[in-house]
């Protein structure tokens, strides 16, 4: 490559040249072998493993040039990196076409195919997706040259940090991070699936970003898993974050930092009814193409008709299949074995909120004449027989494969001690084949207890006694003096801010992690009694919507995440040692 302008580097660093005095044919040898070595990319062979990521240590233009008029820059790497991914990794705001690549080495050259605007600031990055020959090594951090075509270079900049989903304190790297100018754009049709961002970083090794060089003005932010690299968001594909509000960047303050985002996972797919079977006379299974949200299911959310006389065949009970979270069974009067039903769905959601789709809410199906033979049995429990640990406030949940009759007493259950010792029980019928079992008072440590549930002395919904025979559950409870408590503050900075602060202490280095949950309704001293020994992370965020847990927001249409804050450093917990004094603030 030939420049007419020298490097600027990281530092500059005077060249030095050595001259030799060689016979002409050796030169023309020389030169030969030059050549040939600059026409493929290879990297230095041997030494020790390399674990260094790559690093930009010179620039064309040097940064923060003003006036700048040429119509190409170059970067130069302290070390040979993959091409491609150099290449799909350089940004430029704005936007100025399709840019050319052209290597020498570890220098590349880029040039615009459009010529730059007049008086503007124009920010060049280079994503941490780089990696290097020898160990595909990422670069550790985004890197940013500004320059400017005019007599000073725009001073905004966006500080933030990206966390993984579903809770902890995850820190991904290599995330996208979109920023729109609102000043010319309507903010409610801004829309990211189809609007390229006007400027462009990356997270590095810890989840931080940096967005600097940003002209004045109102932003919105996003950041984007970009699987695709087309610099949109694609729904389902990519995972996004959302933070808590717009940014306004003024003269007299350029900079916002501690901006906080949380990625998840959109699902925009409406569920559909797959399957509609007649399993017996009296049940019917219909399966959906995913799971759906129970408490959006009820009696009312479907119809059963004859489809020929249009008559309703009725059911009293609705209940998952066992083991199938998709399916769901109906517990219907006697079907007719002549007669073909139609069943509909009329209103129920999926996980993600999203309603039935209307053009698969519909399945026809035979009736049955033939009758149930299968029993009423018990097909699983959420405390697996001879587990150890078990808190000493427990709740153990029973599942049926059947509807069965709610008994007058409770004496089908029994939890004893090791002496064999009854322990006082409360049996909550979820619906009529859940059973949620508790005890009336926090149970002994380091305590083996059976739970005894007598199946016989239940019926089932058609008065037939059960065809299951005694089930045990053993198991231990854990050591009380391995537990210890976390306590603290927890502030919001906004005092017009409604709904709880939901307080959340996960564990981490095991194989399960656990959680542990405070609830608030306002700022205030909080406690984690009784919880197991071992290092947490700790985190909240403001339930606006009460429902209990983090929303994330949405991309488009645009909604606004809840507030959240990790604390920034890993508890670690001892066993009859309480941590104290812990500040949390959310901002």
């Amino acid at each position: 490559m030939n420049h007419t302008s020298r490097y600027f580097s990281f530092p500059d660093i005077a060249s030095h040249f050595l001259f030799l005095v060689i016979p002409q044919s050796s030169f023309i040898i020389l030169s030969s072998l030059f050549i040939l070595s600059c026409a493929h990319q290879t990297s230095p062979q041997g030494g020790p493993p390399d674990t260094q990521p790559p690093r930009i240590i010179s620039s064309y233009p040097a940064p923060y040039t003003l006036r700048y008029e040429d119509n190409r820059i170059a970067l130069e790497f302290d070390e040979y990196v993959e091409e491609r991914t150099v290449e799909e990794s350089v940004f430029i705001s704005p936007h100025i076409g399709e840019l050319e690549f052209d290597w020498s080495g570890t220098e590349v050259e880029v040039s615009f195919s459009e010529r730059l605007r007049k008086n503007t600031t124009y920010v060049v990055t280079v994503g941490t997706d780089v990696v290097d020959l020898r160990n595909r090594n990422r670069m550790a951090q985004a890197f940013t040259l500004a320059f400017s075509t005019g007599d000073e270079i725009d001073r905004g900049a966006i500080q933030g940090r990206i966390f993984a989903g579903e809770g902890g304190a995850a820190l991904p790297e290599g995330v996208m991070i979109f920023a729109y100018l609102l000043d010319h754009l309507n903010s409610d049709t801004l829309n990211p699936q189809t609007l390229k961002p006007d400027y462009i970083s990356q997270t590095g090794s810890g989840g931080d970003f940096f967005l600097r060089h940003l002209s004045l003005g109102s932003y919105r932010i996003f950041a984007v898993k970009d699987e695709y690299r087309n610099l949109l968001y694609d729904p389902e594909a990519d995972e996004y974050g959302v933070p808590f509000r717009d940014i306004r960047l003024t003269s007299e303050d350029t900079l916002a930092s501690g901006i906080l985002m949380r990625l998840a996972k959109e699902d925009t797919t409406k569920p559909r009814l797959i399957k509609a079977v007649s399993k017996d006379r009296n049940h019917v299974l219909a399966e959906f193409s995913e799971p759906l949200d129970t408490s959006t299911v009820s009696v009312a959310s479907f119809i059963i008709i004859d489809t020929l006389s249009q008559e309703t065949l009725s059911f009293t009970h609705i209940f998952p299949e066992p083991e199938k979270h998709s399916s769901l069974i109906f517990l219907t009067t006697h079907q007719d074995s002549t007669k073909r039903y139609l069943l509909t769905v009329v209103s129920v959601e999926d996980l993600a909120g999203n309603s039935i789709n209307p053009l698969a809410n519909s399945l026809s199906f035979d009736g049955s004449g033939a009758p149930d033979t299968v029993g009423l049995r018990m097909w699983g429990w959420s405390a697996e027989d001879t587990s150890r640990g078990v808190s000493l406030n427990p709740e153990i949940f029973l599942y049926l494969t059947d509807v069965a009759q709610k008994p007058v007493g409770d004496d089908f259950l029994q939890l004893m001690d090791s002496s064999g010792n009854a322990v006082p029980i409360r049996v909550d019928w979820m619906n009529g084949t859940a059973l949620r079992v508790t005890p009336e008072k926090k149970l002994q440590g380091l305590m083996p207890y059976r739970l005894r549930f007598d199946l016989p002395k239940l019926k089932s919904w058609n008065g037939d006694t059960s065809v299951d025979t005694v089930k045990t559950i053993r198991f231990i409870t854990l050591d009380a003096d391995a537990l210890s408590t976390i306590e603290g503050i927890v502030v919001d900075r906004n005092v017009e801010a409604t709904g709880n602060i939901v307080l959340e202490a996960e564990s981490i280095g095991e194989k399960v992690a656990t959680t542990y949950h405070i609830t608030l309704s306002r700022s205030g001293v909080f406690t984690f009694p009784e919880i197991r020994q071992g290092r947490y992370v700790l985190s909240a965020y403001r339930d606006v919507n009460v429902n209990h847990i983090y929303d994330p927001g949405r991309p488009f249409p645009y909604v606004m995440s809840e507030r959240f804050i990790v604390y920034p450093d890993t508890l670690k917990l001892r066993a009859r040692w309480p941590i104290e004094g812990v500040r949390i603030e959310l901002r």
